[in-house]
């Protein structure tokens, strides 16, 4: 593993696709960061191809840019704990904007080595119960891991998850054939993998607190038919103290907005003013 340089910060995986600048996505993300945290230190993690469309004022923002090889999407995510600059790192998923400071979640994660999001909240904040993408979960009795959030240290434990992560992306046509129960996934799913891996561990990778989590703008988990767009349920706003305003609900948590083309040119200007306008 490489030396980590810095106490605490932000990591995110951003691989462009054919179809979604995901760097302008983590983009985002990072100005949100930067807004609303004191612990605000953002890397992001990019293949070469990626790394070429990131532009100059993003890399204002982005403290740094990591380069990873090319591979499938999410088969990168096992090397979270080498890549990172930090001794202790949020991962975040770069759909994702932070509307309120979590900066206070960072002494309870201190309970565990690694620690994953195992509940998500609806656009009200409140905890979904919904199971409709976790049948898989229930079934096979893993650790209902979201890899959406989460964090984890520099330490033995740390490094152990995620070699044990790795393996099961190199096997996963064992474990989908072979181990877990009425799996049909063609390609490892990251939260899978994940809870697989949490399930077999030998310490806990969770903690008994209301954090981590997430609001997810999935479809069922508000309430909604799978593949609803939320923006045809729920209105939204970004007020001028950049209070994330949806359905009538200041979003409290971590907002999962899963829709890419939210991240218009508009928002990001409005963080970028707030950003360029304090440094």
């Amino acid at each position: 593993m490489q030396p980590k340089e810095e106490q605490q910060g932000w990591l995110t995986f951003a691989q462009n696709s054919d179809t979604t600048n995901y760097v302008k996505l983590a983009y985002l993300l990072a100005l949100s960061v930067k807004v609303t945290c004191k612990h605000n230190r953002f890397a992001i993690a990019v293949d070469k191809e990626s790394q070429e469309s990131i532009t100059e004022k993003q890399r204002k923002v982005f403290d740094y840019i990591i380069t990873v090889p090319r591979d499938k999407p999410f088969y990168n995510e096992w090397r979270a704990l080498d890549i990172t600059p930090f001794k202790e790192t949020f991962k975040v998923e770069c759909d994702m904007i932070i509307p309120r400071s979590v900066d206070h979640w960072w002494d309870g994660c201190r309970l565990q080595d690694v620690v994953l999001t195992t509940q998500v909240r609806n656009y009200k904040g409140n905890v979904s119960n919904s199971r409709y993408y976790r049948k898989l979960f229930d079934d096979n009795s893993l650790v209902n891991a979201y890899n959406g959030y989460m964090y984890y240290r520099y330490s033995r434990a740390s490094a152990n998850f995620f070699r044990n992560a790795n393996m099961v992306y190199e096997n996963f046509d064992i474990f989908r054939n072979r181990i877990l129960i009425g799996c049909h996934y063609d390609k490892p799913d990251t939260d899978v993998v994940f809870g697989l891996v949490a399930t077999q561990s030998e310490t806990p990778c969770y903690i008994p607190l209301s954090y981590p989590t997430f609001t997810h703008m999935k479809g069922p988990i508000n309430g909604w038919k799978p593949g609803m767009d939320w923006r045809d349920a729920v209105a939204w706003t970004l007020t001028d103290n950049f209070d994330l305003i949806v359905g009538g609900y200041a979003q409290q948590y971590p907002f999962h907005y899963y829709q890419k083309d939210f991240c218009t040119e508009e928002l990001i200007e409005r963080y970028e003013h707030r950003v360029f306008q304090s440094t």
